[in-house]
């Protein structure tokens, strides 16, 4: 009796590390499925992939739209266009249309330094999420939830819409900042002062 407990005990000992490497085998592992790593909002819905969507906001009502919009569609013989963007109390783009080309197998980066800055004005601040749909000339439409995030962190570098002549004309000694201004801004958008919601606004999570 010894022997074949000794015995039973032994094969249990193999067979459970065994039964549990199988069972790690098994279908829809975490390893299978699509991963998208960074901060912002996905769709994959359409023809236009809306990739890493965001809303930078500088103040209070005031920010830019950033992602990447990627055209998978192959077979297409003239690029896809993202005429415009809209959202309940705000206006993207000045209210124009957007008229952004993606050649097919390509894609655009928003946040690029070459690329048109585009504004996002209404009500809104950091910390919070905008529903914006996003109108393509395939005759698809894709509504994201949008985080907006703080200038801060891996958002730092990337400028506010019309920014370009500001800093212009402060290497030009046309511009000059003052402690009144550093004093009167908005805690909300320091980068030391912390946010709730929205994704990666500091650069960490």
């Amino acid at each position: 009796m010894l022997h074949r407990r000794s015995t039973a005990t032994a094969l249990v000992a193999v067979l459970l590390p065994l039964a549990a490497a199988l069972t790690s085998c098994g279908f829809d592992n975490p390893t299978d499925r699509i991963n998208t790593i960074g901060a912002g909002t996905n769709n994959r819905e359409a023809q236009v992939d809306v990739l890493g969507a965001r809303v930078v906001a500088y103040a209070d009502g005031q920010g830019r739209l950033i992602g990447t919009l990627a055209f998978n569609d192959d077979e297409a013989d003239e690029p896809a266009v993202l005429e415009e963007v809209t959202g309940a109390d705000v206006t993207v783009g000045g209210g124009r249309p957007l008229e952004i080309e993606v050649v097919p197998n390509e894609h655009v980066n928003l946040a690029a330094d070459d690329a048109t800055a585009i504004p996002v004005e209404g009500e809104f601040s950091a910390g919070e999420f905008l529903e914006l749909t996003y109108s393509f000339s395939t005759d698809e439409i894709v509504t994201l939830e949008v985080p907006v995030v703080k200038p801060c962190g891996q958002y730092a570098d990337i400028a506010a819409p019309g920014s370009d002549a500001g800093e212009a004309a402060e290497e030009a000694g046309e511009v000059e900042e003052t402690e009144s201004h550093d004093e009167e801004a908005d805690a909300t958008y320091l980068c030391e002062h912390p946010t709730e919601s929205a994704e990666g606004e500091e650069g960490g999570h």
